[in-house]
């Protein structure tokens, strides 16, 4: 989960985004987010794929596209 949250973190820092704006992009609850970026909580497959779509971005380690992507 370590590297998931650093990604998390990197994609919010680079684009200048507070919580409360990735929550309104991704659907994922603030608090959620914080947990997972402080590293309380575990994310689920439903949740990163959620931050993904929402940042767009690749958050799982090796992946290459984004998960809901790949189902495609």
């Amino acid at each position: 989960m370590l590297f998931i949250a650093r990604g998390l973190r990197w994609h919010i820092d680079e684009r200048g985004w507070s919580l409360w704006e990735v929550s309104a992009l991704t659907g994922v609850n603030r608090q959620v987010i914080a947990n997972l970026l402080a590293g309380r909580s575990w994310a689920g497959v439903v949740t990163i794929s959620l931050l993904e779509d929402g940042l767009d971005a690749v958050l799982w380690p090796a992946a290459t596209t984004r998960a809901s992507a790949a189902a495609l």
